[in-house]
């Protein structure tokens, strides 16, 4: 996507199995009861003719009913429909459950291929519909993941979250990652990284600044407090409603074409995720989206379904 005048958005959602992000990784935790609390974001997206893409991982399309949501919402033309690999919840189950195995990029080869390849089959049969985007949990994408994404004609990737060190937890490097979408594969794959904004004095310094000269949590905050520099993901979780509009400002201001906003599904349920733990934090979450949305179509930011990226990237 090229910059200009146009600004847009997507909203793209972790659709994923409940589990307790404290604790070590299980693949015992299937849970998905919380789907049923979608329709409530749902219908919010459709008063502001949002079409947001859920990127489905297995426990959430081995469940029958889960699986049938999704595909009706799909076929409705409501939201579109993505592919999420967790591989710790993914059969086959042939590696150490463990940090550094959640990230697929680290698994073999040919074992991340056939998680991958177990996973876009259940999401086909059970949704009756074929996945747009994918997301590596984790954000663990690598070279393979590419090639795979190319083998079952999947046309957008967007595992890449710019700003974002993960190689200390044993993952991907993306803190020079800039926001702007670009081709792995001309006209083939497009990569859509989550959209991160700095600001303050030295918003312009590298990109490596926060990541390693500010890599202390203590000395994050202190920066933030000054003015001097603040890393800002479109995300509801963790994120104000003042600082997101900050960031949208700060992003139209340099003409950035697509804004990239992403959460985890459980967190439209109270108790699954940090960010929304009792009713309150969830009628806070809805209030963050409502004013959010509200305030990109103020400012003339317009929504964009994903199905229209991967129309467009078909027809070239």
């Amino acid at each position: 996507m090229r910059q200009g005048d146009d600004s847009f958005f997507i909203v793209t959602v972790d659709a994923e199995e409940e589990f307790d992000w404290g604790k070590p990784f299980s693949k015992d935790n299937q849970s998905v009861g919380h789907y049923v609390a979608i329709e409530r974001f749902q219908l919010l997206c459709d008063k502001y003719d949002v079409t947001p893409i859920y990127l489905l991982d297995y426990p959430m399309v081995a469940n029958r009913d889960c699986a049938a949501y999704f595909g009706a919402l799909a076929t409705s033309g409501r939201g579109d429909i993505g592919i999420q690999l967790h591989p710790w919840v993914t059969p086959p189950y042939k590696e150490t459950v463990n940090d550094h195995n959640s990230y697929a990029c680290n698994l073999p080869d040919d074992l991340e291929a056939e998680k991958f390849g177990n996973l876009y089959d259940k999401i086909v049969e059970n949704t009756g519909h074929k996945p747009l985007m994918y997301r590596a949990g984790r954000y663990g994408a690598a070279q393979n993941a590419y090639k795979l994404l190319i083998k079952y004609n999947i046309n957008i990737d967007s595992s890449t979250r710019s700003g974002f060190d993960y190689t200390p937890q044993h993952g991907p490097n993306y803190a020079t990652l800039p926001n702007i979408a670009f081709w792995r594969e001309e006209n083939i794959l497009l990569e859509l990284p989550l959209t991160t904004i700095f600001r303050g004095f030295w918003r312009y310094a590298p990109r490596f600044t926060y990541n390693y000269i500010l890599k202390y949590g203590w000395a994050r905050s202190f920066a933030a407090r000054m003015g001097v520099l603040e890393r800002i993901s479109l995300t509801p979780e963790g994120i104000s409603i003042e600082k997101t509009k900050q960031a949208i400002d700060l992003a139209l201001k340099v003409k950035l074409p697509l804004l990239n906003f992403s959460f985890h599904s459980p967190s439209l349920e109270a108790g699954h995720t940090p960010y929304v733990r009792n009713e309150q934090d969830l009628e806070n979450f809805y209030i963050w989206w409502e004013e959010i949305f509200a305030y990109l179509k103020q400012k003339g930011v317009r929504p964009l379904a994903v199905r229209q990226i991967s129309e467009q990237i078909k027809k070239v």
